[in-house]
């Protein structure tokens, strides 16, 4: 089983999510903050996610935080300096934290039967489903929308479509950029705005 991510947000996949949408499924928002950028050889150090619910009323979309979910998580393997410069975990940080194989059930239990979001899915999905073939955890076939494609579609022909630069053009204040939990709910805050856009 694996994960199901439309490639291009067409007519089709438009309808698809509206109806996810209207038929009430949960959504999980979630970010990892790794060692580095390939799922083979670099682990998860930080797992940051936000459970939500959208509707529609009268005015509009309207969304409601559910839950979330945060952790520091021990590589078991020194992080890179360039690395910690980046998202500021340090090997000392993560010391005393639970390995993946400690968390990783509860975190996909935490993922549920939800949709997914993420923001460059690809990196986030495949992130997970390293750790959780290592770990010998299976990953439910849940569908997983990607905001990069999803803002594209909402707002066409930006410059950039990096979180930090749709956090802006959304007027999303960023409280720490490059932790698991912020750009989580960076990325919750770019999906509800892409929603409002194009099913206004």
């Amino acid at each position: 089983m694996g994960f199901y991510q439309p490639p291009a947000m067409d007519a089709g996949a438009l309808d698809g999510l509206y109806s996810l949408l209207a038929a009430g499924n949960s959504f999980v928002a979630f970010d990892f903050e790794t060692t580095g950028l390939s799922p083979a050889v670099d682990r998860i150090v930080e797992i940051g996610a936000i459970r939500f619910g959208l509707r529609e009323t009268a005015d509009g979309w309207s969304y409601d935080q559910l839950a979330s979910f945060h952790s520091l998580v021990n590589p078991r393997r020194p992080i890179p300096a360039t690395v910690s410069s980046i998202h500021g975990i340090y090997d000392l940080d993560v010391a005393s934290a639970p390995t993946f194989a400690e968390i990783g059930a509860a975190f996909l239990d935490f993922l549920g039967k939800s949709v997914l979001v993420a923001h460059n899915a690809s990196f986030d999905c495949g992130f997970l489903q390293a750790e959780a073939t290592r770990n010998r955890l299976s990953i439910p076939a849940n569908p997983v929308y990607d905001t990069i494609i999803l803002a594209k579609t909402a707002r066409p022909r930006l410059e950039s479509y990096a979180l930090g630069k749709l956090a802006k053009v959304f007027g999303i204040a960023q409280q720490a950029a490059h932790r698991g939990d912020d750009d989580a709910r960076v990325c919750m805050e770019i999906f509800y705005r892409s929603i409002r856009l194009l099913y206004s």
